[in-house]
């Protein structure tokens, strides 16, 4: 068994370029769909003053979501083209317990608990609750590195307290 861990962040998901251009075409399409239905609906429409001011409505309208989709769709780009940041979250050693985003670092002796329920680490600091975080394990790269359970186990190898854990049964969505 490992006696020291160090857990890092796990990189958000990005859209792939196949799916930017779908999600275009997407919207172009339902662009023309509200075109065509507008078109039928203003068709019985004789008063030319009328038309005309509908004409602009509508094209000033389609105009303003061309510019924010367009603007979305480089935001996307620019997020795909971006590199991932990877950085330590979580250190685990015979001294105690780190926690990097937030620079809180605790001896075992000041924990006064740890819970870890539904995957969420959550630890308590005796006399100083500035010291308290809670932490997604989803949200880390735990699962490459090693089971829950080899985690949970390293965890009570070191606090010498009862740790709760508790997991969630999965439910089969009727209610029960």
């Amino acid at each position: 068994m490992r006696t020291e861990i160090t857990l890092h962040s796990v990189p958000e998901e990005k859209p792939g370029y196949i799916l930017i251009l779908f999600y275009l075409a997407f919207i172009y399409g339902l662009f023309w769909v509200i075109d065509e239905c507008l078109v039928y609906f203003f068709s019985d429409i004789t008063n030319a003053v009328l038309i005309k001011i509908l004409n602009k409505v509508v094209w000033i309208g389609l105009m303003f979501f061309n510019y924010l989709i367009v603007k979305h769709f480089l935001y996307l780009i620019k997020k795909q083209r971006k590199r991932p940041v990877i950085y330590p979250v979580l250190n685990i050693s015979k001294e105690g317990i780190a926690y990097y985003p937030e620079n809180k670092k605790a001896i075992w002796v000041d924990i006064s608990e740890i819970q870890i329920i539904d995957s969420i680490l959550s630890v308590t600091v005796d006399f100083d609750s500035g010291k308290d975080f809670k932490l997604n394990l989803f949200n880390t790269d735990l699962q490459k590195q090693m089971k829950q359970d080899d985690f949970e186990k390293l965890l009570e190898y070191y606090y010498k307290k009862e740790i709760y854990i508790y997991h969630t049964p999965s439910s089969c969505g009727c209610g029960c």
